[in-house]
């Protein structure tokens, strides 16, 4: 039997048709929709509760007795998506990512190692992710910046290892090195060039994850306590970390200036409960601490506490007509008990402080057209927007838009091509990150008492993602940014990039 038919049989073992026949406990039903529907980019959230009458599939991890994951999953069906493996999300919580080829690179004594663990309820996952960066007109500078992660990711089974069911414990960290291009060459700290330099800076080992997991009802119902996160469950996407600025991955940039939104390598202590009324649909409120230092550099700063953050976020995952192309749709809201300085970009009076911070946001993405098996190949179109309290953070809006393309050449089923816009508005009364000297422009120097005011930047990405080899790929991309620093005193600036992720 050939590889393509291996495949094949795989994926139609996997349908719903074969897995109710096969596991008629699992909880999956079948229901048929009589037509292709074509969605526009944006429908309304209101529909959340009248989901088509045709059950969705969950999006939900079956027990590891089953060892038919999903649906959605590609071959091997064993393995986890590269959401999991790449440390941006924790394991089990499934987001799409393009592409979801689960493969590793290394085989041999190693994969043995592994899958011998596995058997025993230990799942050990490992990658190194980098980004080099070149600004090569426009900014402050021509430079050219390095940097990288090494993540590592261990979830216990405790039903294998100790006979509790349906729970789970998870650990994680990373190692990172590397300059910021942003501060080195854009006079900017908001659109960052690259993704990884960040959360800890330079640092030998960075904790992150350390909470427990445990699932009702084959996981319709989930409940998380620990050392854990707001950015895995809230205004997320694994499809914006397709790009490489820091502008949309694997959440709007605007989200993480607040303290009471943390994502990785951020974390904090907490709690949520995931609950899907239907197949298709969830709510997942949280509490979480809110802490500036989100855990400082080595992760274990977990003292000082600012307040409390409450949030809640509910959506919609439908799939619709015979190619299954999946959507997601959410809506949340996020309020911060801590007490936050209004900006004050003049840094004369005191303007004072406000108790609490409001953010609020809607977000999609939709398959378009569908090209192959797995989740994501096909056209996909998405965007959000994201608003904060203005006076006194440093975005207070965001909106993006983009289309992403994966599976197009058949011979290439796991490259894919992507674009992405997306625009920043500033807080008010908040100063640009660079200021002209009184030699570049005497009438908006700080010596005169003018400092310039941020008011608005925008960024466009176009990447390729190429599947190099097993577990390997590689995404050039061009980038460019308008307004650095949001001041306009920056010139217009044009990145190009190399992003390079290996899964081992």
């Amino acid at each position: 039997m050939s590889g393509l038919e291996q495949k094949e049989l795989l994926r139609v073992f996997s349908s719903r048709r074969h897995q109710e026949r096969l596991f008629p406990k699992a909880g999956i039903f079948l229901r048929r929709i009589t037509a292709r529907i074509c969605l526009v980019a944006v429908v309304s959230l209101a529909a959340i509760p009248f989901s088509p009458l045709r059950q969705c599939h969950a999006q939900s991890v079956p027990d590891w007795v089953r060892e038919v994951e999903s649906s959605r999953q590609i071959v091997p069906l064993k393995n986890e998506t590269l959401a999991q493996m790449i440390g941006l999300t924790p394991l089990y919580i499934m987001h799409p990512l393009p592409p979801e080829e689960t493969q590793h690179l290394l085989g041999g004594g190693y994969a043995r190692m592994t899958n011998a663990l596995l058997k025993r309820g230990i799942d050990f996952q490992l990658g190194y992710w980098s980004q080099f960066a070149a600004n090569i007109s426009g900014g402050t500078a021509k430079h050219q910046d390095y940097a990288h992660q090494i993540g590592l990711n261990i979830g216990f089974d405790l039903d294998r290892i100790m006979g509790v069911s349906n729970t789970k414990l998870f650990f994680s960290g990373t190692e990172r090195a590397g300059r910021n291009l942003g501060y080195d060459a854009l006079g900017d700290n908001t659109f960052r060039p690259t993704q990884i330099y960040g959360g800890g800076g330079n640092v030998l080992f960075h904790l992150i994850y350390f909470y427990i997991q445990k699932s009702w009802a084959d996981d319709r119902l989930r409940w998380i306590i620990g050392r854990y996160a707001v950015g895995p469950d809230y205004n997320f996407s694994m499809l914006n970390c397709t790009f490489g600025a820091l502008a949309i991955c694997g959440q709007p940039r605007a989200t993480t200036f607040l303290p009471g939104y943390v994502s990785w390598p951020s974390t904090a202590w907490g709690t949520n409960v995931k609950v899907r009324p239907t197949p298709d649909t969830y709510i997942v409120p949280g509490l979480f601490v809110s802490n500036p230092k989100r855990g400082g550099t080595a992760g274990t700063a977990w003292g000082d506490a600012s307040g409390v953050t409450l949030v809640g976020e509910m959506g919609w995952e439908p799939e619709f007509g015979p190619h299954e192309d999946s959507g997601h749709y959410k809506i949340g809201i996020l309020w911060d008990s801590s007490s936050y300085r209004y900006n004050n970009a003049r840094n004369t009076l005191d303007l004072g402080s406000r108790k609490g911070i409001l953010m609020t946001w809607a977000a999609f993405d939709q398959m378009i057209w569908r090209h192959g098996s797995y989740q994501t190949a096909g056209l996909i179109l998405l965007g959000g927007y994201t608003h904060v309290t203005s006076a006194i953070t440093q975005i207070s809006d965001q909106a993006y838009v983009g289309l992403i393309d994966f599976g197009a050449i058949k011979s290439r089923p796991y490259d894919g091509v992507a674009v992405e816009y997306s625009q920043g508005r500033y807080g008010a009364n908040f100063a640009a990150a660079y200021q002209p000297s009184y030699f570049q422009g005497p009438l908006y120097a700080q010596s005169q008492g003018r400092p310039v005011m941020a008011s608005l930047e925008r960024i466009f990405e176009v990447t390729y993602r190429i599947h190099v080899a097993r577990g390997v790929y590689f995404s050039p991309e061009y980038q460019r940014i308008w307004r650095p620093g949001g001041g306009g005193y920056v010139k217009d600036a044009s990145v190009f990039s190399f992003d390079l992720r290996v899964f081992l």
